[in-house]
Order: structure tokens, then C-alpha cells, then sequence
């Protein structure tokens, strides 16, 4: 059995220049890429993400309709903390709690579905 350590790959200061920031212009060529991603957000071999084709489908979906039928905010007035905390699992230090409203005119069209 092989275990692979993700969270290592793409947290190695070898290949990336400040692992630890978000940077999205790390995503804008084609080098070092498998099946349109440079991390691997579905993992790799037999222990793939057996879901990842639905989820490629419906994600611009989800996505475009909480933006379009939901006002966002932050719920405090401070920053949003990036810091991460270690573990198993990449989560953040501090959780992000926000506040939504349905915009106006939403919820008949969401009352429909």
C-alpha cells in the first residue's frame, strides 16, 4: 500500500515559491499538469475521487447560482484570517462565518425547485 502525502507535495518550497500564500496566477499555464490541475484536488491512482466528473459538471452550477441568488457578507467587520491549521485534513485556523440574504426577486425562483 502507498500512502501519498498530498498536504507535502503541495507545501514543498522545492517546487513552490511561498507555499504557505494563495497565489492564482500558479493555475494560469499548462506546466506540470494532470487533467487541468496543478494540485490535486481529487487525488490520483485507484483512490481517485469517484465523484470528481459530477462534481467538474455541476460546480460552475452551484456556484453561479449561490452568487446569483444570494447576498454575501462577512459576519464581523475584520479580515478574513488564510491561516491554516495542520492535521489530516487542510482546514482553516479560524472558521469563516458569513452572513446571506436571498436577493430580492429569488424566492419565487428558489420556491420552484
Amino acid at each position: 500500500m502507498l500512502l501519498v502525502n498530498m498536504w507535502a507535495i503541495q507545501n514543498d518550497p522545492k517546487i513552490w515559491v511561498d507555499p504557505e500564500k494563495f497565489r492564482p496566477e500558479r493555475f494560469e499555464d499548462n506546466e506540470g499538469m494532470r487533467d487541468g490541475f496543478k494540485f490535486l484536488p481529487f487525488g490520483t491512482g485507484t483512490r481517485r475521487c469517484p465523484g470528481e466528473g459530477l462534481a467538474m459538471c455541476v460546480i460552475g452550477l452551484i456556484l453561479g447560482s449561490l452568487i446569483q441568488c444570494f447576498e454575501w457578507e462577512n459576519a464581523n467587520e475584520e479580515m478574513v484570517d488564510m491561516r491554516e491549521k495542520s492535521g489530516f485534513q487542510l482546514a482553516k485556523d479560524r472558521p469563516l462565518h458569513v452572513k446571506c440574504r436571498i436577493r430580492p426577486g429569488m424566492a419565487e425562483v428558489l420556491s420552484q425547485i
